[in-house]
């Protein structure tokens, strides 16, 4: 993906509380509040165009305005465990890590060179981590949530990087053990790759590219199921210029 992950993203629908109301006092009243501790299993993939900011190649005379408007394109997936913490009924602490795999391919056929230089591919993978925290609050069966993130990855190519902040708003209804829930994302990357590739019949040339999503904003469609008393399920789909869709498995306590 960028990494984005996120998109990695857990909203539970909590009922609206003042910041003096008590987890305790909440729910003797009989408001129903989610377990405060979760640890879960993600499985997240995201496709999507990419802008390039820069890109310089090491070739007599390159230009880097060529670079402007080529087409490059992105794929992402991760595994990757979460932890949460409900500080507040209204206010959940999350903390993530795993693995990420991702490929970026810049189109340069349409660059004006007298010889093809062919597509630029970067296949990567690495170590993601990251944290972020969710605002929440409803009434009766309507939330509204609001997450914001943060993740950074050590990539296995030693002059790539990936970075990313990720807001996610979204409202929904909670039915009993079953949430749905509609949304959106905003995602904010930037991602650096530094290497070689082959160019026949030049040989080795050295490239530098820094690219960011096309696109910010994508839209959400989610749902979660509760599976007994610890366990949920929840699955959320993204559409628009990033096509994504998220699995997750939790348990809370």
């Amino acid at each position: 993906m960028h990494v984005a992950l996120c998109s990695l993203l857990v909203v539970l629908a909590v009922p609206a509380a003042t910041a003096q109301s008590s987890w305790s006092s909440l729910q003797a009243r009989g408001i129903k509040l989610p377990k405060r501790w979760g640890v879960g299993v993600s499985y997240y993939n995201q496709t999507q165009p990419y802008e390039i900011d820069t890109l310089s190649i090491g070739l007599p005379g390159w230009d880097p305005s060529l670079a402007y408007g080529l087409p490059v394109d992105n794929d992402t997936t991760s595994m990757h465990a979460t932890f949460d913490y409900w500080l507040a009924p209204y206010l959940n602490v999350m903390a993530m890590a795993g693995e990420i795999d991702g490929e970026t391919a810049v189109q340069t056929s349409g660059l004006p060179l007298p010889l093809p230089i062919g597509d630029l591919t970067v296949d990567y993978g690495g170590f993601m981590y990251g944290a972020g925290l969710t605002l929440a609050g409803g009434w009766d069966k309507v939330f509204a949530a609001l997450t914001a993130q943060y993740t950074n990855t050590d990539l296995d190519l030693a002059d790539s990087s990936v970075d990313a902040w990720v807001l996610t708003p979204k409202v929904g209804l909670t039915f009993d053990a079953l949430s749905v829930w509609v949304g959106a994302m905003y995602q904010n990357a930037e991602e650096r790759h530094r290497g070689t590739y082959t160019i026949p019949p030049l040989g080795t040339v050295p490239f530098d590219v820094t690219l960011h999503e096309k696109e910010p904003w994508n839209y959400l469609l989610g749902v979660s199921v509760g599976l007994g008393e610890h366990w949920v399920l929840i699955g959320e789909g993204g559409f628009g210029d990033r096509d994504a869709y998220l699995v997750h498995l939790e348990y809370r306590w």
